[in-house]
């Protein structure tokens, strides 16, 4: 493939990232499930759903990217992603609710893996792959910024109609089509080497074998697998939850909007120097500070009762999991092998998902039993000592790397 021609995908995918991150219910989509009569059991069991959905097809649509290319599986992302922001856009009534949030889910199904596998494939035929940290510490950068200012309009629109938000997102992933359709798909190194193509890669049951050889046979990809995904459930849970525990301290949706806003700003500045603290850490202090750190603001989070305290904690959580966030992607693509690779980054999507169904529902079905603040204490302290035991595994992995 022509080089100018494949370089051309940075900086696309740099706005690429831009639109696919201007999510403009990423701020309010619980309380956009209130204001329709969702009670939190039932929001706890609809997030249930779509993660489960997620864990369905993560590793088929995974293998959708290895076998017909990132792209393909991008551009099914955005089709799937317009009909899910009509339903919800359109939809009165509760069963249709339900369709947009399920095809939601199965859009991300088909980006988790194709998304940064397009980009690390790319920099790696380029003979640029050891700059993908920096790469995506910065692409990560710029996807909370977008973040940011999306849950700032976002929150605003809800206040005037919530037709606006899902408009809007309709018009986002049409822009991000357009985009994607711009992009050239790197063939990997290894697929060239072994002669295989989009016809002749593997059968899809000879790709779960490989991918579940592989998984089985490299530990240190497998612990920080887990360890990413006890994280990662546990923060998206908290920053979900946070829209309502803000929402019972008096804020209104443009003040929660505003937060988050706020909140993925100071993520951004982060996770764009995330490479710069990880040389001064290390792997594996990079590793002890996020898991030590997450667990710490939590306990504040979850125990603190004014504004002064919530939302100070609230910033410093998301501060601590945008470090590692670009930092443990890089560390898994460094073990993973290109024909293989969206398949095995869907195995890790997919743990987060099951790790989603736990927390989430967890905190949402004891909130309605007792109050969210008391839910919130309870799943700290059952899953404090997991994640610490998960993090002690994953640091024995890495040791001396």
């Amino acid at each position: 493939m022509n080089r100018t021609k494949l370089s051309a995908n940075v900086p696309l995918f740099y706005v690429y990232t831009i639109l696919n991150h201007f999510i403009l219910d990423r701020a309010i989509w619980m309380l956009f499930l209130v204001s329709k009569g969702f009670s939190l059991t039932q929001i706890a069991l609809l997030e249930s759903a779509y993660h489960l959905m997620n864990f369905l097809f993560e590793v088929p649509t995974g293998y959708v990217a290895d076998r017909y290319g990132k792209r393909a599986s991008l551009m099914v992302a955005q089709g799937v992603a317009m009909l899910s922001s009509g339903l919800l856009l359109w939809g009165g009534h509760g069963s249709i609710v339900l369709a947009g949030f399920m095809l939601g889910a199965l859009v991300g199904t088909f980006q988790s893996g194709a998304t940064s596998a397009l980009i690390y494939e790319t920099l790696k035929q380029l003979g640029r792959e050891q700059q993908f940290k920096r790469y995506n510490s910065h692409m990560a950068a710029i996807a909370l910024v977008a973040l940011g200012v999306s849950g700032v309009a976002g929150g605003a629109l809800s206040d005037v109609n919530w037709a606006w938000v899902y408009f809007g997102k309709v018009v986002l992933s049409l822009l991000s089509l357009m985009v994607v359709m711009l992009l050239s798909e790197p063939r990997s190194v290894e697929t060239a080497a072994e002669g295989l193509t989009g016809e002749t890669r593997y059968s899809f049951m000879k790709q779960l074998h490989t991918a579940y050889t592989f998984a089985r046979s490299n530990r240190k990809f497998l612990a920080l697998s887990v360890y990413g995904a006890l994280l990662y459930a546990m923060s998206w849970s908290i920053a979900f939850y946070s829209q309502v525990v803000f929402q019972s301290l008096g804020l209104t949706n443009g003040t929660i909007g505003l937060l988050n806003g706020l909140e993925t700003w100071v993520s951004a500045a982060v996770a764009a120097v995330a490479f710069l603290g990880e040389r001064w850490l290390g792997k594996r202090g990079s590793l002890l500070l996020a898991g030590v750190g997450y667990i710490g603001f939590l306990a504040l989070f979850s125990t603190a009762s004014t504004v002064s305290l919530v939302i100070p904690a609230f910033f410093l959580m998301a501060a601590v999991i945008s470090y590692l966030e670009p930092l443990l992607e890089a560390y898994l693509h460094e073990l993973l092998p290109s024909s293989i690779r969206a398949t095995m980054l869907s195995v890790f999507s997919m743990l987060i998902s099951a790790g989603m169904m736990v927390t989430f529902t967890g905190i949402g079905v004891l909130a309605d039993w007792t109050m969210l603040s008391t839910s919130l204490k309870i799943v700290l302290l059952m899953w404090a000592p997991v994640c610490l035991a998960v993090m002690g595994w994953a640091l024995k992995a890495v040791r001396g790397k």
